[in-house]
């Protein structure tokens, strides 16, 4: 990662007391993984222990990757209302989609325990959008190409 963007990164949440889940946040968002020289130098800049560093990332694994994913988020809810509502075939047939628009998709799939939103399940969610199976499926053919 580029240490002058890292530096901006930084900077943008210099005033807040506990800023390092909002900087991890920035760098996921903007560079799609937090590399191990991130967090070496998120450590020296903000004077806490790269083991903390290493244990905030490690901890909240669902939201923060030490390898690249992809350039879009998809999260497919399993929880206990999802499940009942076909949940397990929602997940199939985006995976499908996904398959289907290749690597230009630039999509990663994930099943996740739960979204927090049961009332609209199956749920489904492309880089924080909550969508249903259909637009979800309709918005990753629209990826095809951006990556």
């Amino acid at each position: 990662m580029d240490m002058v963007k890292l530096d901006n990164i930084i900077a943008r949440h210099q005033a807040e007391k506990g800023s390092l889940i909002s900087i991890l946040h920035d760098i996921q968002r903007e560079e799609g993984c937090i590399a191990d020289d991130a967090m070496s130098y998120l450590s020296s800049r903000l004077k806490l222990p790269l083991s903390e560093v290493f244990r905030v990332v490690s901890y909240f694994e669902k939201v923060f990757s030490r390898e690249p994913r992809g350039k879009h988020a998809v999260k497919v809810c399993q929880g206990t209302a999802c499940h009942l509502k076909q949940g397990g075939e929602v997940l199939s047939e985006i995976k499908e989609a996904i398959e289907k628009g290749g690597a230009d998709t630039g999509c990663y799939l994930e099943a996740v325990r739960c979204l927090g939103c049961c009332t609209a399940a199956p749920a489904v969610e492309i880089d924080g959008k909550l969508l249903d199976k259909e637009g979800a499926k309709k918005a990753i053919s629209h990826m095809k190409g951006e990556t």
